[in-house]
């Protein structure tokens, strides 16, 4: 019951976090189609318990994806929203931006996020040569940035102790998500090598 009264009394509280950071040896290309695959999010970014994506527009840059997320030990913040997501992979020559917005959620009054990635070359320095050449030359420097308003008190008080964390370990996310991948279509490659040489019938 107090937290009811408080929640009737409570001014609605707005809460932003930017991210920025250069991901070495990651391509914005690369970084942009893991970031529109809403339907694997579940695999591997944190708190995130289901992800889809509802409908898609023809052109395939606009689409409604639900997210089910959820912290572990504290009920108060577990919800399914919905956001409607809209990608722009040619903002100006080597820059890209996904921006989404909430339009449906039980436990958000309004939550907004927007990824601009950027081109940049590779800091030599940085290049990691365990990673097998990976994008070895081209690095992606990315601004994240989340926008959340709120009523619930509770919920406000725990985004104030995890936000910013969330937001760092979800950039992080992705780019482990690209290295994964990319380790992925290596073994692939290795397990089946091809030359180039046509084949041909021998008589």
């Amino acid at each position: 019951m107090a937290n009811f009264i408080r929640s009737l009394t409570f001014q609605p509280a707005t809460r932003r976090h930017f991210e920025r950071r250069i991901l070495a040896n990651t391509s914005p290309q690369h970084l942009l189609s893991v970031i529109s695959d809403v339907d694997k999010y579940e695999q591997f970014l944190p708190l995130c318990n289901a992800s889809k994506v509802l409908t898609r527009s023809s052109c395939g840059n606009h689409y409604d994806a639900s997210l089910q997320i959820g912290l572990p030990g504290s009920s108060a913040f577990q919800d399914e929203y919905v956001s409607r997501v809209s990608v722009n992979a040619n903002v100006t020559p080597g820059e890209m931006s996904v921006e989404a917005r909430s339009v449906k959620s039980n436990l958000f009054d309004s939550l907004s996020s927007r990824w601009k990635l950027r081109e940049v070359a590779a800091d030599a320095n940085r290049m990691d040569s365990s990673d097998n050449n990976y994008n070895q030359g081209v690095s992606t420097y990315v601004e994240f940035e989340v926008e959340l308003s709120v009523s619930n008190p509770v919920v406000v008080a725990v985004l104030d102790s995890v936000l910013e964390e969330v937001a760092g370990r979800q950039v992080q996310a992705f780019e482990d998500r690209c290295r994964e991948l990319f380790a992925n279509d290596l073994e692939d490659e290795q397990k089946n090598p091809t030359n180039g040489e046509d084949n041909v019938d021998l008589p």
